[in-house]
């Protein structure tokens, strides 16, 4: 099984990623959490030092709260996608069903997002990983191209990642400006995130060809329109949770030193 090959074969180093991430949540926030609580406290405590103790230690409980449960709902806010009921898309429920057990994760809820471009994410809501797909996605992939987003997909959360992930991109848009550059976004969400699933995909379907083909149908695609949610600030910071994070930079000079640039892992997978 996948599973297996992850933990003992070519993938193994992997295994320290999934570490990586099972600490990162935690560490983030506790770190954001004491900073500004030792910050504000000190600052108070020239006016009176018991109260610049207790708002330090409330400040610091009220922030690490909020990062770990507020943040990721802004994520799901900022991308608006609809949940659907079992049964309103069994061709993406079969295969996630399949693959999950391939992949050996638990299977993941679904949520669709009304736009045109074809893309695809997997995000925590409410805890629940939950792959939101694009109706374009899902009408311009065949079932090989889709089973190969999909397994990209569900990568993630075998690599502890989606929770990771979703907080990060929920601390960027927390941030406001200070989180929008997009150095400091792509690091928050996770640096060669996407190249580290194409690697599991990959292994796990058998077939790259599929998940190149539809990386091939988004590079492809036509640009957004503008009320396209992939035309919007929203989606420039968040955009690294996206399979397909290169809308609006297709050129070669985008991609250069970028592993989780579309173009790039395309031409990686075509090469397997």
């Amino acid at each position: 099984m996948l599973v297996t090959t992850i933990e003992m074969g070519p993938l193994s180093g992997l295994e320290a990623e999934r570490r990586r991430n099972r600490r990162w949540h935690l560490r983030v926030s506790l770190l954001w959490a004491i900073v500004l609580g030792v910050l504000v406290g000190a600052v108070l405590c020239v006016v009176s030092i018991p109260v610049g103790i207790v708002v330090g230690v409330v400040l610091a409980v009220g922030i690490f709260v909020l990062l770990r449960r507020v943040a990721p709902s802004l994520v799901a806010g900022a991308i608006k996608a609809r949940a659907l009921e079992p049964g309103q898309l069994p061709r993406v429920e079969t295969l996630l069903g399949g693959l999950s057990v391939t992949v050996g994760v638990t299977t993941p809820l679904v949520a669709v997002l009304d736009d045109a471009v074809p893309n695809a994410a997997i995000i925590s809501i409410k805890g629940a990983p939950t792959a939101v797909l694009t109706t374009g996605l899902l009408d311009a992939l065949s079932v090989v191209e889709l089973e190969g987003v999909l397994a990209h997909l569900l990568a993630h959360e075998r690599l502890d990642a989606v929770e990771r992930g979703t907080a990060g991109a929920g601390l960027s848009l927390l941030l406001g400006p200070l989180g929008r550059p997009e150095g400091r976004s792509h690091r928050l969400i996770g640096r060669e995130r996407l190249f580290q699933a194409d690697e599991v995909a990959a292994l796990a379907v058998r077939y790259p060809p599929g998940l190149a083909g539809a990386l091939k149908v988004m590079e492809q695609a036509e640009a957004p329109r503008p009320d396209s949610f992939f035309a919007s600030s929203s989606y420039k910071t968040l955009r690294w949770l996206f399979v397909d994070p290169s809308i609006g930079r297709r050129a070669a000079t985008d991609s250069l030193g970028d592993e989780d640039a579309t173009a790039v892992r395309r031409r990686v997978l075509d090469e397997l």
